[in-house]
């Protein structure tokens, strides 16, 4: 992601005009945040960079972790221009990330952080930050009127194609011409998929070279 915005910072106003510079930071830093917010949710304290890295800045390679706070502050302020500059839609393509998609991720991402800071750091002020923008998020997927529940659980686990299901966000679509395909088990569309096989008590009826089961 770093790279990413280093790179795009040389072509504004020469090779994409300030709407295209604007969704692609925001594209890249929507992916910055998430994965600081995935390794802070399981590591805690962790390295922050917020530039491109040198395979000889083995000083800042090796620094020591910064502060959670630190970290989520920074995720904190990426989201808020992610929600800002991000395009409601990309080429027309509801699969392509968009701000309702990183808006859902985003509320996810604030609201456990920010729970985190009140429970766990007991810090009011950052859970109120945090939970603030959890907030903020949500209601644009909401107030959309794109996504609803209701859905079935075999309909949501056991179909071939979601497209029209609008509780779901993001789906993998199946195709068999392209081969992308998928097994369905019995616990979703009723049918089973596994065949009879060799069991525990079968392979210890052998004896092995030394006489042992």
């Amino acid at each position: 992601s770093n790279l990413f915005l280093d790179r795009i910072e040389g072509m504004k106003g020469t090779y994409i005009n300030d709407e295209t510079y604007n969704h692609w930071s925001a594209v890249a830093r929507f992916f910055r945040g998430y994965e600081y917010s995935r390794l802070v949710s399981v590591f805690g304290d962790v390295p922050y960079y917020d530039h491109e890295l040198g395979d000889k800045e083995l000083d800042e390679l090796y620094k020591d972790r910064d502060d959670r706070a630190l970290v989520m502050d920074n995720v904190f302020d990426d989201f808020t221009y992610v929600l800002q500059n991000m395009r409601l839609s990309d080429a027309g393509n509801s699969q392509y990330l968009n701000k309702y998609i990183a808006a859902g991720f985003i509320s996810r991402f604030m609201l456990f952080e920010g729970t985190w800071q009140k429970y766990h750091a007991g810090d009011n002020e950052k859970a109120k930050k945090y939970l603030g923008l959890a907030v903020e998020a949500a209601n644009i997927v909401m107030q959309s009127g794109k996504w609803s529940f209701g859905s079935n659980f075999r309909a949501l686990f056991g179909s071939e194609n979601l497209a029209s299901n609008t509780e779901v966000m993001m789906y993998r679509q199946y195709d068999a011409s392209t081969g992308v395909t998928h097994s369905i088990g019995s616990y979703s569309n009723i049918t089973e998929g596994q065949t009879a096989a060799a069991n525990l008590d079968l392979i210890k009826s052998f004896i092995a070279k030394d006489g042992q089961p």
